[in-house]
Protein backbone atom coordinates (compact mmCIF):
# COMPACT_ATOMS: atom_id res chain seq x y z
CA UNK A 1 0.00 0.00 0.00
CA UNK A 2 1.60 3.75 -1.33
CA UNK A 3 1.20 6.78 0.87
CA UNK A 4 -2.12 7.75 -1.67
CA UNK A 5 -3.43 4.34 -0.54
CA UNK A 6 -2.62 5.10 3.07
CA UNK A 7 -5.37 8.40 2.09
CA UNK A 8 -8.05 6.14 0.96
CA UNK A 9 -7.84 4.08 4.97
CA UNK A 10 -8.96 7.38 6.53
CA UNK A 11 -11.18 8.76 4.06
CA UNK A 12 -13.11 6.18 2.20
CA UNK A 13 -15.10 7.94 -0.06
CA UNK A 14 -12.03 8.03 -1.74
CA UNK A 15 -10.97 4.53 -2.69
CA UNK A 16 -9.71 1.62 -1.23
CA UNK A 17 -12.25 -1.09 -0.74
CA UNK A 18 -11.81 -4.85 -1.26
CA UNK A 19 -13.91 -8.01 -1.27
CA UNK A 20 -13.39 -11.42 0.62
CA UNK A 21 -14.41 -14.09 -0.78
CA UNK A 22 -17.86 -13.92 1.02
CA UNK A 23 -18.58 -10.81 -0.89
CA UNK A 24 -18.30 -8.95 2.19
CA UNK A 25 -16.33 -5.42 1.56
CA UNK A 26 -13.83 -4.36 3.63
CA UNK A 27 -11.00 -2.00 3.46
CA UNK A 28 -7.69 -3.44 1.34
CA UNK A 29 -4.95 -3.27 4.10
CA UNK A 30 -2.01 -3.58 1.89
CA UNK A 31 1.49 -5.84 2.58
CA UNK A 32 2.14 -3.82 6.18
CA UNK A 33 2.84 -7.56 7.33
CA UNK A 34 4.59 -8.92 4.46
CA UNK A 35 8.95 -9.67 4.76
CA UNK A 36 8.73 -7.67 1.38
CA UNK A 37 7.99 -4.16 0.74
CA UNK A 38 6.28 -3.74 -3.03
CA UNK A 39 6.40 -0.70 -5.11
CA UNK A 40 4.02 -0.55 -7.67
CA UNK A 41 4.86 1.84 -10.74
CA UNK A 42 1.75 2.85 -13.01
CA UNK A 43 2.77 4.33 -16.65
CA UNK A 44 0.13 7.13 -16.21
CA UNK A 45 3.32 9.47 -17.02
CA UNK A 46 7.13 9.10 -17.55
CA UNK A 47 8.04 10.10 -14.48
CA UNK A 48 9.79 7.01 -13.26
CA UNK A 49 10.85 6.16 -17.12
CA UNK A 50 14.25 6.59 -18.34
CA UNK A 51 13.51 5.99 -22.11
CA UNK A 52 10.82 4.94 -24.30
CA UNK A 53 11.29 3.41 -27.63
CA UNK A 54 8.58 2.10 -30.14
CA UNK A 55 5.79 1.76 -27.36
CA UNK A 56 2.46 3.48 -27.38
CA UNK A 57 0.78 4.99 -24.58
CA UNK A 58 -3.21 4.53 -24.60
CA UNK A 59 -6.08 5.10 -22.52
CA UNK A 60 -8.10 1.50 -21.78
CA UNK A 61 -12.07 2.00 -21.69
CA UNK A 62 -14.01 0.47 -18.74
CA UNK A 63 -15.94 -2.47 -18.57
CA UNK A 64 -19.80 -1.62 -18.31
CA UNK A 65 -22.04 -4.07 -16.25
CA UNK A 66 -24.61 -5.40 -18.70
CA UNK A 67 -27.67 -3.84 -17.08
CA UNK A 68 -28.90 -0.72 -15.08
CA UNK A 69 -28.62 -1.32 -11.21
CA UNK A 70 -31.05 0.97 -10.27
CA UNK A 71 -34.20 2.36 -12.22
CA UNK A 72 -37.01 4.92 -11.29
CA UNK A 73 -39.27 1.81 -11.23
CA UNK A 74 -40.76 2.31 -7.29
CA UNK A 75 -44.58 2.43 -6.43
CA UNK A 76 -43.70 6.17 -5.59
CA UNK A 77 -42.18 6.87 -9.11
CA UNK A 78 -44.12 8.71 -11.50
CA UNK A 79 -43.95 8.82 -15.21
CA UNK A 80 -42.53 12.84 -15.05
CA UNK A 81 -39.66 11.89 -12.73
CA UNK A 82 -36.07 11.32 -14.01
CA UNK A 83 -32.46 10.69 -12.72
CA UNK A 84 -30.25 13.23 -11.50
CA UNK A 85 -27.33 13.84 -9.85
CA UNK A 86 -25.36 10.42 -7.71
CA UNK A 87 -23.36 9.83 -5.02
CA UNK A 88 -22.29 5.89 -4.13
CA UNK A 89 -19.76 5.07 -1.12
CA UNK A 90 -19.22 2.46 1.05
CA UNK A 91 -19.79 2.20 5.02
CA UNK A 92 -16.99 0.20 6.76
CA UNK A 93 -18.15 0.41 10.15
CA UNK A 94 -22.10 -0.86 8.72
CA UNK A 95 -20.76 -3.30 5.84
CA UNK A 96 -23.13 -1.53 2.97
CA UNK A 97 -22.84 0.45 -0.11
CA UNK A 98 -25.12 3.62 0.01
CA UNK A 99 -26.17 5.75 -2.66
CA UNK A 100 -27.77 9.46 -2.48
CA UNK A 101 -29.44 10.14 -5.63
CA UNK A 102 -31.82 13.27 -7.24
CA UNK A 103 -35.28 12.92 -8.58
CA UNK A 104 -36.47 16.07 -10.75
CA UNK A 105 -40.34 15.60 -11.53
CA UNK A 106 -41.11 18.04 -14.87
CA UNK A 107 -44.80 18.80 -15.36
CA UNK A 108 -44.37 20.14 -19.03
CA UNK A 109 -41.28 19.67 -21.68
CA UNK A 110 -37.75 20.77 -20.77
CA UNK A 111 -37.15 24.41 -21.99
CA UNK A 112 -33.85 26.37 -22.29
CA UNK A 113 -32.88 28.51 -19.05
CA UNK A 114 -35.60 26.68 -16.83
CA UNK A 115 -34.85 24.14 -14.49
CA UNK A 116 -37.04 20.75 -13.15
CA UNK A 117 -40.62 21.87 -11.70
CA UNK A 118 -38.66 19.77 -7.70
CA UNK A 119 -36.35 18.34 -7.05
CA UNK A 120 -36.03 15.53 -4.25
CA UNK A 121 -32.80 13.34 -2.50
CA UNK A 122 -33.53 9.85 -2.55
CA UNK A 123 -31.60 6.98 -0.47
CA UNK A 124 -30.68 3.27 -1.67
CA UNK A 125 -28.69 0.51 0.07
CA UNK A 126 -27.00 -2.45 -0.93
CA UNK A 127 -24.76 -5.31 0.12
CA UNK A 128 -22.99 -6.19 -2.63
CA UNK A 129 -23.12 -3.31 -4.62
CA UNK A 130 -25.04 -4.63 -7.62
CA UNK A 131 -28.49 -5.62 -5.91
CA UNK A 132 -30.18 -2.09 -4.32
CA UNK A 133 -32.83 -1.65 -2.40
CA UNK A 134 -34.81 1.24 -2.00
CA UNK A 135 -35.39 1.52 1.93
CA UNK A 136 -38.89 2.87 2.89
CA UNK A 137 -37.85 5.93 4.95
CA UNK A 138 -41.31 7.78 6.27
CA UNK A 139 -39.58 11.29 6.43
CA UNK A 140 -40.90 13.03 3.30
CA UNK A 141 -44.48 12.99 2.12
CA UNK A 142 -45.19 12.99 -1.13
CA UNK A 143 -49.18 12.22 -2.74
CA UNK A 144 -50.19 11.92 0.68
CA UNK A 145 -47.90 9.23 1.67
CA UNK A 146 -44.54 8.83 3.44
CA UNK A 147 -43.62 5.10 2.06
CA UNK A 148 -40.86 6.34 0.15
CA UNK A 149 -37.66 6.52 0.07
CA UNK A 150 -37.12 10.12 0.14
CA UNK A 151 -34.63 11.85 2.91
CA UNK A 152 -34.93 15.74 1.87
CA UNK A 153 -38.43 17.57 1.32
CA UNK A 154 -38.81 18.82 -2.18
CA UNK A 155 -37.13 22.04 -3.66
CA UNK A 156 -36.86 23.85 -6.87
CA UNK A 157 -33.63 22.16 -7.40
CA UNK A 158 -30.78 20.80 -5.08
CA UNK A 159 -27.42 19.35 -6.08
CA UNK A 160 -24.98 17.95 -3.53
CA UNK A 161 -21.85 16.42 -3.54
CA UNK A 162 -21.34 13.71 -0.40
CA UNK A 163 -18.25 11.96 1.49
CA UNK A 164 -17.87 9.80 4.55
CA UNK A 165 -15.28 11.00 7.04
CA UNK A 166 -14.58 8.37 9.47
CA UNK A 167 -11.87 9.98 11.30
CA UNK A 168 -14.36 13.10 12.23
CA UNK A 169 -16.34 12.76 15.70
CA UNK A 170 -19.59 10.55 15.00
CA UNK A 171 -22.02 13.53 14.33
CA UNK A 172 -20.15 14.66 11.37
CA UNK A 173 -18.88 11.33 10.10
CA UNK A 174 -21.02 12.11 6.30
CA UNK A 175 -20.30 15.68 5.05
CA UNK A 176 -22.00 17.19 2.00
CA UNK A 177 -21.30 20.11 0.35
CA UNK A 178 -24.70 21.34 -1.41
CA UNK A 179 -26.63 24.13 -3.24
CA UNK A 180 -30.35 24.34 -3.24
CA UNK A 181 -32.20 27.01 -5.83
CA UNK A 182 -35.60 29.24 -5.85
CA UNK A 183 -37.63 30.86 -8.03
CA UNK A 184 -36.34 33.74 -6.03
CA UNK A 185 -32.41 33.14 -6.71
CA UNK A 186 -33.81 31.65 -10.45
CA UNK A 187 -34.86 35.30 -11.03
CA UNK A 188 -31.79 37.18 -9.37
CA UNK A 189 -29.93 34.83 -11.22
CA UNK A 190 -27.74 33.38 -8.18
CA UNK A 191 -24.94 31.55 -9.54
CA UNK A 192 -24.82 28.46 -7.07
CA UNK A 193 -23.36 29.42 -3.63
CA UNK A 194 -22.14 26.40 -2.11
CA UNK A 195 -23.45 25.19 1.22
CA UNK A 196 -21.96 22.93 3.98
CA UNK A 197 -24.03 19.94 5.93
CA UNK A 198 -23.07 17.46 8.11
CA UNK A 199 -24.70 13.95 9.22
CA UNK A 200 -24.02 10.90 11.77
CA UNK A 201 -25.65 8.73 9.53
CA UNK A 202 -26.25 10.29 6.32
CA UNK A 203 -29.78 10.53 6.40
CA UNK A 204 -30.48 13.38 8.74
CA UNK A 205 -28.89 16.14 8.43
CA UNK A 206 -27.70 19.49 9.96
CA UNK A 207 -26.60 23.10 8.71
CA UNK A 208 -24.62 25.31 10.56
CA UNK A 209 -27.05 28.54 9.21
CA UNK A 210 -24.29 30.65 10.91
CA UNK A 211 -21.30 29.83 8.32
CA UNK A 212 -23.61 29.13 4.79
CA UNK A 213 -23.01 29.52 2.54
CA UNK A 214 -19.27 28.71 2.85
CA UNK A 215 -18.55 29.36 -0.86
CA UNK A 216 -20.24 32.20 -2.55
CA UNK A 217 -21.08 32.65 -6.32
CA UNK A 218 -17.91 30.76 -7.39
CA UNK A 219 -19.40 27.80 -9.09
CA UNK A 220 -22.06 26.89 -11.77
CA UNK A 221 -23.76 23.93 -11.26
CA UNK A 222 -20.94 21.22 -11.21
CA UNK A 223 -18.57 20.23 -8.12
CA UNK A 224 -16.76 17.36 -6.67
CA UNK A 225 -14.70 17.87 -3.09
CA UNK A 226 -12.66 15.74 -1.25
CA UNK A 227 -10.45 15.28 1.86
CA UNK A 228 -5.98 15.13 1.33
CA UNK A 229 -5.31 13.27 4.72
CA UNK A 230 -1.09 13.83 3.79
CA UNK A 231 -1.76 17.81 3.84
CA UNK A 232 -4.88 18.27 5.69
CA UNK A 233 -6.53 19.94 2.88
CA UNK A 234 -10.27 19.53 1.78
CA UNK A 235 -10.22 20.17 -2.34
CA UNK A 236 -13.71 21.29 -3.91
CA UNK A 237 -13.22 20.87 -7.88
CA UNK A 238 -16.04 22.74 -9.57
CA UNK A 239 -16.71 25.43 -13.04
CA UNK A 240 -16.13 28.77 -12.50
CA UNK A 241 -17.75 31.74 -13.40
CA UNK A 242 -17.62 33.35 -15.51
CA UNK A 243 -17.74 30.42 -17.27
CA UNK A 244 -16.71 30.35 -20.94
CA UNK A 245 -15.34 28.47 -21.54
CA UNK A 246 -15.89 26.35 -18.93
CA UNK A 247 -12.85 25.15 -16.79
CA UNK A 248 -11.79 22.91 -13.74
CA UNK A 249 -11.05 25.42 -11.01
CA UNK A 250 -9.84 24.22 -7.37
CA UNK A 251 -10.66 25.63 -4.26
CA UNK A 252 -8.98 24.19 -0.75
CA UNK A 253 -10.08 24.32 2.97
CA UNK A 254 -9.29 22.91 5.95
CA UNK A 255 -12.40 23.56 7.65
CA UNK A 256 -14.99 23.42 4.79
CA UNK A 257 -15.84 26.64 5.62
CA UNK A 258 -13.09 28.91 4.35
CA UNK A 259 -12.18 28.21 1.19
CA UNK A 260 -8.68 29.61 -0.69
CA UNK A 261 -9.12 29.78 -5.08
CA UNK A 262 -6.11 27.79 -5.94
CA UNK A 263 -7.07 29.08 -9.88
CA UNK A 264 -7.83 27.40 -12.74
CA UNK A 265 -6.17 23.83 -13.22
CA UNK A 266 -7.81 22.18 -16.47
CA UNK A 267 -9.19 24.05 -19.38
CA UNK A 268 -10.75 21.70 -22.18
CA UNK A 269 -10.19 22.70 -26.15
CA UNK A 270 -6.23 22.64 -26.59
CA UNK A 271 -4.17 21.61 -29.84
CA UNK A 272 -4.93 17.74 -28.90
CA UNK A 273 -8.54 17.83 -28.17
CA UNK A 274 -11.04 17.41 -31.66
CA UNK A 275 -12.21 20.82 -32.48
CA UNK A 276 -15.74 19.68 -31.61
CA UNK A 277 -14.48 19.01 -28.15
CA UNK A 278 -16.25 22.37 -26.79
CA UNK A 279 -15.50 22.38 -22.92
CA UNK A 280 -14.89 20.31 -19.59
CA UNK A 281 -18.56 19.23 -18.36
CA UNK A 282 -16.83 18.24 -14.85
CA UNK A 283 -14.36 16.31 -12.62
CA UNK A 284 -14.64 13.79 -10.07
CA UNK A 285 -11.10 13.11 -8.60
CA UNK A 286 -9.53 10.23 -6.42
CA UNK A 287 -6.48 8.67 -5.51
CA UNK A 288 -5.16 5.53 -6.55
CA UNK A 289 -1.78 4.50 -6.37
CA UNK A 290 0.55 7.27 -6.87
CA UNK A 291 -1.86 9.39 -8.43
CA UNK A 292 -5.05 11.07 -8.11
CA UNK A 293 -6.83 10.81 -10.97
CA UNK A 294 -9.89 11.96 -12.32
CA UNK A 295 -12.88 11.34 -14.36
CA UNK A 296 -13.23 14.51 -16.89
CA UNK A 297 -16.52 15.32 -18.54
CA UNK A 298 -15.90 16.24 -21.95
CA UNK A 299 -19.18 18.04 -23.64
CA UNK A 300 -19.38 18.18 -27.78
CA UNK A 301 -20.88 20.80 -30.19
CA UNK A 302 -19.78 22.36 -33.28
CA UNK A 303 -17.00 24.26 -33.14
CA UNK A 304 -17.58 28.06 -33.05
CA UNK A 305 -21.56 27.65 -33.07
CA UNK A 306 -21.74 25.53 -29.96
CA UNK A 307 -25.25 27.67 -28.52
CA UNK A 308 -27.11 27.24 -32.09
CA UNK A 309 -25.66 23.29 -31.76
CA UNK A 310 -27.65 22.98 -28.74
CA UNK A 311 -30.86 24.90 -29.71
CA UNK A 312 -31.24 23.44 -33.45
CA UNK A 313 -30.73 19.67 -34.98
CA UNK A 314 -28.33 19.60 -37.65
CA UNK A 315 -29.48 18.25 -41.12
CA UNK A 316 -29.13 14.56 -41.46
CA UNK A 317 -26.10 14.67 -43.99
CA UNK A 318 -24.00 16.62 -41.14
CA UNK A 319 -20.69 14.63 -40.63
CA UNK A 320 -20.56 14.52 -37.09
CA UNK A 321 -23.53 12.50 -35.79
CA UNK A 322 -23.00 13.48 -32.10
CA UNK A 323 -23.77 16.52 -31.06
CA UNK A 324 -24.32 16.91 -27.40
CA UNK A 325 -22.68 13.94 -26.10
CA UNK A 326 -20.98 13.72 -22.80
CA UNK A 327 -18.56 11.18 -22.14
CA UNK A 328 -15.85 10.38 -19.54
CA UNK A 329 -12.09 11.05 -20.32
CA UNK A 330 -8.87 10.46 -17.73
CA UNK A 331 -6.94 13.36 -16.07
CA UNK A 332 -4.04 13.16 -13.70
CA UNK A 333 -1.95 14.32 -11.03
CA UNK A 334 0.98 13.76 -9.00
CA UNK A 335 0.07 16.10 -6.09
CA UNK A 336 -3.94 17.02 -7.04
CA UNK A 337 -3.19 20.51 -7.53
CA UNK A 338 -1.35 20.17 -10.90
CA UNK A 339 -3.23 18.21 -13.19
CA UNK A 340 -2.83 16.75 -17.15
CA UNK A 341 -4.55 15.01 -19.57
CA UNK A 342 -3.05 11.94 -21.74
CA UNK A 343 -2.27 12.96 -25.58
CA UNK A 344 -4.40 9.80 -26.30
CA UNK A 345 -7.92 11.04 -25.27
CA UNK A 346 -10.16 8.52 -26.07
CA UNK A 347 -12.97 7.95 -23.94
CA UNK A 348 -12.61 6.34 -20.48
CA UNK A 349 -15.56 5.52 -20.35
CA UNK A 350 -18.35 6.08 -23.12
CA UNK A 351 -21.60 6.62 -24.67
CA UNK A 352 -23.36 3.37 -25.82
CA UNK A 353 -24.77 1.97 -29.14
CA UNK A 354 -28.15 4.16 -30.20
CA UNK A 355 -30.78 2.81 -28.03
CA UNK A 356 -28.81 1.68 -25.26
CA UNK A 357 -29.56 3.45 -21.86
CA UNK A 358 -26.33 5.55 -21.88
CA UNK A 359 -26.45 6.26 -25.89
CA UNK A 360 -26.24 10.49 -25.27
CA UNK A 361 -24.21 11.37 -21.75
CA UNK A 362 -22.77 9.49 -19.04
CA UNK A 363 -22.54 11.25 -15.77
CA UNK A 364 -20.40 9.53 -12.78
CA UNK A 365 -20.87 9.51 -9.51
CA UNK A 366 -19.69 12.61 -7.72
CA UNK A 367 -17.52 11.71 -4.80
CA UNK A 368 -15.00 9.03 -6.77
CA UNK A 369 -15.08 5.12 -7.57
CA UNK A 370 -14.64 2.53 -5.05
CA UNK A 371 -11.90 -0.50 -5.84
CA UNK A 372 -13.16 -4.13 -5.09
CA UNK A 373 -10.84 -7.04 -5.90
CA UNK A 374 -8.30 -4.46 -7.28
CA UNK A 375 -11.46 -3.80 -9.98
CA UNK A 376 -12.01 -0.12 -9.78
CA UNK A 377 -16.27 0.47 -9.90
CA UNK A 378 -17.48 3.57 -11.68
CA UNK A 379 -21.41 4.17 -10.99
CA UNK A 380 -22.25 6.79 -13.47
CA UNK A 381 -25.92 8.44 -14.50
CA UNK A 382 -26.79 7.21 -18.25
CA UNK A 383 -29.25 9.55 -20.01
CA UNK A 384 -30.50 8.37 -23.51
CA UNK A 385 -30.50 11.75 -24.87
CA UNK A 386 -27.56 13.92 -25.76
CA UNK A 387 -27.24 17.42 -24.06
CA UNK A 388 -29.35 19.46 -26.24
CA UNK A 389 -32.64 20.93 -26.27
CA UNK A 390 -33.68 20.00 -29.59
CA UNK A 391 -32.96 15.80 -28.13
CA UNK A 392 -34.95 16.46 -24.73
CA UNK A 393 -38.03 17.74 -26.66
CA UNK A 394 -38.00 15.03 -29.26
CA UNK A 395 -37.69 12.34 -26.76
CA UNK A 396 -40.37 14.56 -24.30
CA UNK A 397 -42.72 14.16 -27.45
CA UNK A 398 -41.72 10.55 -28.30
CA UNK A 399 -42.52 9.31 -25.24
CA UNK A 400 -45.30 11.77 -24.31
CA UNK A 401 -44.07 13.70 -21.50
CA UNK A 402 -42.59 10.03 -19.98
CA UNK A 403 -39.26 10.84 -18.26
CA UNK A 404 -38.89 7.84 -15.94
CA UNK A 405 -37.13 5.72 -19.06
CA UNK A 406 -34.96 8.26 -20.24
CA UNK A 407 -32.26 7.73 -17.00
CA UNK A 408 -30.75 5.05 -14.73
CA UNK A 409 -28.12 4.64 -12.98
CA UNK A 410 -25.27 1.98 -14.22
CA UNK A 411 -22.13 0.69 -13.19
CA UNK A 412 -18.61 0.04 -14.97
CA UNK A 413 -15.40 -1.85 -13.69
CA UNK A 414 -11.72 -0.56 -14.65
CA UNK A 415 -9.58 -3.90 -13.97
CA UNK A 416 -6.51 -3.00 -11.71
CA UNK A 417 -4.27 -0.44 -13.38
CA UNK A 418 -5.76 -0.64 -16.57
CA UNK A 419 -6.20 3.19 -16.72
CA UNK A 420 -3.04 3.17 -19.25
CA UNK A 421 -1.21 1.37 -20.75
CA UNK A 422 2.68 1.07 -23.07
CA UNK A 423 1.33 -1.09 -25.84
CA UNK A 424 4.02 -2.80 -28.47
CA UNK A 425 2.72 -4.17 -32.24
CA UNK A 426 4.72 -6.74 -34.46
CA UNK A 427 7.57 -4.70 -33.98
CA UNK A 428 9.18 -4.36 -30.63
CA UNK A 429 9.50 -1.82 -28.13
CA UNK A 430 10.81 -1.11 -25.02
CA UNK A 431 11.31 1.24 -21.77
CA UNK A 432 14.06 1.53 -19.37
CA UNK A 433 13.12 2.44 -15.63
CA UNK A 434 15.11 5.03 -13.53
CA UNK A 435 17.83 3.40 -11.47
CA UNK A 436 16.34 1.37 -8.58
CA UNK A 437 17.48 -1.02 -6.72
CA UNK A 438 18.33 -3.41 -7.79
CA UNK A 439 14.91 -5.33 -6.80
CA UNK A 440 14.41 -8.57 -4.97
CA UNK A 441 11.40 -9.29 -6.95
CA UNK A 442 9.92 -8.13 -10.30
CA UNK A 443 6.43 -8.40 -10.77
CA UNK A 444 3.70 -7.36 -14.10
CA UNK A 445 0.58 -6.22 -14.85
CA UNK A 446 0.66 -6.63 -18.34
CA UNK A 447 -1.45 -8.65 -21.75
CA UNK A 448 1.01 -10.35 -23.22
CA UNK A 449 -1.31 -13.34 -24.70
CA UNK A 450 -0.06 -13.89 -28.57
CA UNK A 451 3.29 -11.87 -27.29
CA UNK A 452 5.87 -11.50 -24.96
CA UNK A 453 8.04 -9.49 -22.20
CA UNK A 454 11.55 -10.10 -21.10
CA UNK A 455 13.12 -7.88 -19.02
CA UNK A 456 17.10 -7.77 -18.39
CA UNK A 457 18.87 -5.65 -15.62
CA UNK A 458 21.63 -2.99 -16.94
CA UNK A 459 23.92 -1.04 -15.12
CA UNK A 460 23.78 3.55 -15.23
CA UNK A 461 27.15 2.95 -17.46
CA UNK A 462 25.29 0.80 -20.23
CA UNK A 463 26.57 -2.94 -19.57
CA UNK A 464 23.75 -5.72 -18.85
CA UNK A 465 24.34 -7.53 -15.84
CA UNK A 466 25.91 -11.10 -16.13
CA UNK A 467 22.68 -13.59 -15.70
CA UNK A 468 20.36 -11.28 -16.27
CA UNK A 469 20.11 -10.29 -19.80
CA UNK A 470 17.10 -10.64 -22.03
CA UNK A 471 18.71 -14.15 -23.28
CA UNK A 472 18.51 -15.34 -19.52
CA UNK A 473 14.81 -14.51 -18.66
CA UNK A 474 11.51 -16.26 -18.83
CA UNK A 475 9.52 -14.26 -20.61
CA UNK A 476 5.92 -13.71 -19.54
CA UNK A 477 3.29 -14.26 -22.26
CA UNK A 478 -0.23 -14.71 -20.20
CA UNK A 479 -2.78 -12.02 -19.39
CA UNK A 480 -2.99 -10.73 -15.72
CA UNK A 481 -1.95 -9.11 -12.65
CA UNK A 482 1.17 -9.88 -10.44
CA UNK A 483 2.76 -12.17 -12.90
CA UNK A 484 6.79 -12.14 -11.96
CA UNK A 485 9.77 -11.88 -14.00
CA UNK A 486 12.22 -14.78 -13.39
CA UNK A 487 15.94 -15.98 -15.01
CA UNK A 488 17.27 -19.08 -15.35
CA UNK A 489 19.18 -18.35 -12.12
CA UNK A 490 16.73 -18.99 -10.48
CA UNK A 491 18.00 -16.57 -8.41
CA UNK A 492 16.56 -12.55 -6.83
CA UNK A 493 18.45 -10.04 -8.15
CA UNK A 494 18.74 -8.02 -4.89
CA UNK A 495 20.15 -11.32 -3.37
CA UNK A 496 22.85 -12.16 -5.83
CA UNK A 497 24.01 -8.65 -7.34
CA UNK A 498 22.84 -6.37 -4.30
CA UNK A 499 26.26 -5.71 -2.55
CA UNK A 500 27.92 -5.07 -6.22
CA UNK A 501 25.36 -2.54 -7.54
CA UNK A 502 24.13 -0.17 -4.88
CA UNK A 503 22.43 3.15 -6.07
CA UNK A 504 20.52 1.12 -8.52
CA UNK A 505 20.14 -0.54 -12.11
CA UNK A 506 18.18 0.32 -15.05
CA UNK A 507 15.42 -1.97 -15.40
CA UNK A 508 14.90 -2.55 -19.28
CA UNK A 509 11.57 -4.65 -20.50
CA UNK A 510 11.06 -5.77 -23.80
CA UNK A 511 7.53 -5.75 -25.29
CA UNK A 512 6.33 -7.45 -28.30
CA UNK A 513 2.15 -7.88 -29.08
CA UNK A 514 2.17 -6.99 -25.32
CA UNK A 515 0.43 -4.32 -23.22
CA UNK A 516 1.68 -3.08 -20.13
CA UNK A 517 -0.74 -1.54 -17.38
CA UNK A 518 1.95 -1.37 -14.31
CA UNK A 519 5.40 -3.31 -12.94
CA UNK A 520 6.02 -3.52 -9.17
CA UNK A 521 9.37 -4.10 -7.38
CA UNK A 522 9.99 -5.35 -3.99
CA UNK A 523 12.55 -5.00 -1.61
CA UNK A 524 13.42 -7.19 1.45
CA UNK A 525 11.71 -6.14 5.08
CA UNK A 526 11.81 -8.31 7.55
CA UNK A 527 10.67 -5.56 10.49
CA UNK A 528 8.33 -3.83 8.03
CA UNK A 529 10.84 -0.01 8.37
CA UNK A 530 10.70 0.12 4.42
CA UNK A 531 6.65 -0.33 3.76
CA UNK A 532 6.21 2.60 6.95
CA UNK A 533 8.75 4.99 5.19
CA UNK A 534 6.83 4.30 2.08
CA UNK A 535 3.77 4.63 3.67
CA UNK A 536 4.85 8.30 4.89
CA UNK A 537 6.62 9.47 1.73
CA UNK A 538 3.99 11.55 0.53
CA UNK A 539 3.43 13.18 3.99
CA UNK A 540 6.99 13.60 4.38
CA UNK A 541 7.66 15.33 0.82
CA UNK A 542 5.00 17.73 1.66
CA UNK A 543 5.97 18.83 4.61
CA UNK A 544 9.64 18.72 4.58
CA UNK A 545 9.71 22.49 2.35
CA UNK A 546 6.77 23.84 4.43
CA UNK A 547 8.19 24.23 8.20
CA UNK A 548 8.22 28.42 9.29
CA UNK A 549 10.36 29.83 11.39
CA UNK A 550 8.26 32.72 12.51
CA UNK A 551 7.88 35.37 9.63
CA UNK A 552 9.82 33.01 6.65
CA UNK A 553 9.65 29.83 5.15
CA UNK A 554 12.97 28.45 5.70
CA UNK A 555 13.04 25.23 4.05
CA UNK A 556 11.05 26.43 0.78
CA UNK A 557 12.34 25.00 -2.77
CA UNK A 558 14.59 27.22 -4.42
CA UNK A 559 12.47 29.53 -7.53
CA UNK A 560 13.07 28.79 -11.02
CA UNK A 561 12.53 26.15 -13.32
CA UNK A 562 11.50 22.75 -12.26
CA UNK A 563 14.59 20.20 -12.89
CA UNK A 564 13.46 17.77 -16.21
CA UNK A 565 12.05 14.48 -14.90
CA UNK A 566 10.88 13.24 -18.00
CA UNK A 567 12.62 10.60 -20.10
CA UNK A 568 15.70 10.88 -22.13
CA UNK A 569 16.06 11.69 -25.86
CA UNK A 570 16.35 8.55 -27.91
CA UNK A 571 19.93 8.17 -28.99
Amino acid sequence: MNPFKKTALTFLFLLGISLSAEAQPTIQKGDEMSDVCRYKFLVIDNQDLWEINHLKRKVNQVVKHPIPVLKLDAPWDTPQDRFGGLNVIYDEQEKLFKMWYSVSKYHEAPQPGKTAGTKKMAYATSKDGIHWEKPIMNMVEINGSKKNNYILPKMKSLNYSIALDPSDIPARRYKMIFTVESMETEWAGFHSPLCLAYSADGIHWDRPTHVNPVLRGISDDIWSFLYDSDRRIYQLFTRRVPNIPRDISLYESVDLVNWEDKGRVLVGGDEVDLPEMYNLHGMYPFFYEDFCLGLLETMYYVPGAETYSAHNRPPKDWPFKNLGRVDIQLSYSRDGQKWHRPKDRSALLGIGQPGEPDAGMVFPTRNGPIVINGETWIYYVAVIWPHTWWAQFEYFERDKGVLRNQSCYMLAKMPEDHWVSLDADDQEGSLVCKPWGPPHEVFVNADAEGGSIAVELVTPYGHVIPGYSRDDCIAVMANGKDQQIKWKNGQHPWTSIGKDHLGGVLVKFYLKNAKLYSYTFTLPDPDGQLERDRLNARWTDHIKHRSGNWDRNSNEPAKGVPPYTGPRPKK
